[in-house]
């Protein structure tokens, strides 16, 4: 599923309108407002990738489920991190943090 469907998903799961919405990102310091919500949820823009980190946080969603990905790609166990005693899941959020990073980096250097 595509990023604009699942926010609005999210959203209406969640009961709250996109002005609502809109607030509470500004709220947390991502001024926002309810025409960005519109679009994002037509798909005609998307939201950079703090704002996507916000809306896990209001939403209570994992950042998987915005972008839909079944990635198994084991990064923390190859890249010197000490994954003892960690469980699967404990991996896994730690290749969603990975893969967070990576893309806040590219689009800094956009």
């Amino acid at each position: 599923m595509f990023l604009y469907k699942r926010i609005r998903e999210a959203r209406t799961e969640k009961k709250i309108t996109q002005k609502q919405l809109a607030d509470e990102l500004t709220k947390r310091g991502r001024k926002t407002s309810n025409t960005a919500i519109a679009n994002w949820e037509s798909g005609l823009n998307s939201p950079d990738v703090d704002t996507v980190q916000l809306m896990c946080e209001i939403f209570e969603k994992d950042g998987n489920y915005f972008f839909d990905t079944n990635n198994n790609f084991r990064y923390a166990s190859y890249q010197g991190i000490n994954i003892e005693g960690l469980d699967e899941n404990d991996i896994k959020e730690l290749n969603r943090f990975v893969e967070f990073i990576k893309n806040k980096k590219k689009n800094e250097n956009k």
